[in-house]
């Protein structure tokens, strides 16, 4: 019931106005209100007929009852917004947030909704977490290396996170985010910790010559790691770009191409040929929805393989705990990650007025299951302050003597 065929919407817009929509150009403060109503306008027939995950979040039903509430919000002249520029933006976000969870979808530059951030409680460890709920005791790294129990939990702000359990006084500290990590200016990088292989993706596009000769060496690296009995896969901090290096990689560590369970869906719209080209979009397509389905396939692998993320691993970021996931003796260690894979084939479009900048994809995936992941993530096997898993991993390493003792 999400991809119904719509060939009724295959001439909604005219050559000139799919170009409009999609040429960037400088935003426009202030004009006239009703030309910022003629963007409003064309912003709800550009999610019916373009934005992969309408049906997902209601279809008409949902979507004109929202759209009521945008022509509500930017005709109330009452409420001071600013510019005519910021009122649009403002009528088009509020009756979206918290009905569109679509980790991808922004409007001029802000996401729909606000992403759990993820809390902890330092230096408390516990072997025997029976009678304490789960929703805060989560499997963690002890400071010996082990196994333990430690307190972690998912919150908007934190406000709504207890002050005791059990026994437990839990003075709450928030995960450090990427931007705390002395992380290196490369896009990929291939270095160690205590002794372990670490390799270390930040990006998966480069917008440099040089980062694009490191992600060549990302995606033809993967043989040489193919036999190591331990290695560190870092995606904290990498907010995605191309699937293309990670699939190469994979390929050459594995033996053979990542297939997750998964089934994902692209809509073949008016603007979505217009964008992709005939190519990889064809026209006679137009209308209708390509559906594909992967059952998943499970890899056997001797080594032992950690996964770091973090809240900013995040669309492509987030491909490679789908592609690990299916990996045997690979754990995820960190925190939840952004929650970015609802939505697929993004692209930004411009209303022809304002230029307000829109970004949102035009076709829809699940992984695994099908839940919507968006502003929740991937859970980790062993929940760690993303900033010192490289080091956790390496006491875990160490603990069940995985690795030689360093001197």
């Amino acid at each position: 019931p999400w991809t119904p065929d719509f060939a009724g919407q295959n001439h909604t817009f005219t050559d000139g106005e799919m170009e409009a929509l999609m040429t960037r150009r400088n935003m426009v403060d202030y004009l006239p209100p009703e030309k910022a109503r003629e963007d409003l306008d064309v912003f709800f027939t550009l999610l019916r007929t373009t934005y992969g995950a309408y049906e997902y979040f209601g279809g008409d039903e949902v979507f004109e009852k929202l759209k009521a509430e945008s022509i509500e919000i930017l005709e109330d002249t009452t409420t001071p917004y600013g510019s005519t520029l910021i009122r649009l933006a403002t009528a088009l976000y509020l009756p979206l947030e918290g009905t569109v969870l679509d980790g991808h979808f922004t409007i001029g530059g802000s996401h729909l909704f606000s992403k759990l951030r993820t809390y902890y409680v330092p230096d408390i460890y516990i072997s025997d977490p029976t009678g304490l709920s789960e929703d805060y005791v989560k499997p963690t790294i002890g400071p010996d290396g082990a196994i333990t129990y430690g307190f972690f939990a998912m919150s908007k702000d934190g406000s709504d996170l207890p002050d005791t359990l059990g026994d437990h006084e839990l003075n709450w500290a928030l995960c450090e985010s990427a931007s705390s990590y002395s992380y290196s200016r490369e896009v990929f990088y291939e270095g160690q910790c205590q002794g372990i292989p670490m390799l270390e993706s930040r990006h998966m596009s480069a917008s440099t010559p040089e980062g694009e000769a490191q992600l060549e060496r990302f995606a033809s690296c993967g043989g040489e790691y193919a036999d190591a009995p331990l290695l560190i896969f870092d995606v904290r901090g990498n907010p995605g770009g191309s699937d293309h290096w990670l699939m190469s990689w994979f390929e050459g560590w594995t033996g053979q191409p990542a297939q997750p369970h998964r089934v994902f869906g692209h809509r073949y719209s008016q603007l979505s040929c217009k964008h992709h080209g005939p190519s990889y979009y064809p026209t006679e397509r137009m209308g209708t929805w390509d559906i594909q389905m992967e059952d998943g396939r499970w890899v056997e692998r001797e080594g032992y393989t950690f996964l770091l993320t973090d809240r900013i691993t995040a669309s492509s970021g987030e491909t490679a705990v789908e592609f690990l996931h299916t990996v045997e003796n690979t754990l995820t260690v960190g925190i939840p990650t952004s929650g970015c894979s609802l939505g697929a084939n993004h692209i930004d479009f411009y209303l022809p007025n304002t230029g307000l900048r829109l970004y949102f994809g035009t076709g829809l995936s699940f992984n695994e299951t099908m839940e919507n992941r968006d502003g929740v993530g991937y859970l980790p096997d062993l929940w760690v302050n993303p900033v010192e898993a490289p080091v956790a991993v390496a006491r875990l390493c160490g603990y069940y003597g995985l690795k030689e003792p360093v001197s």
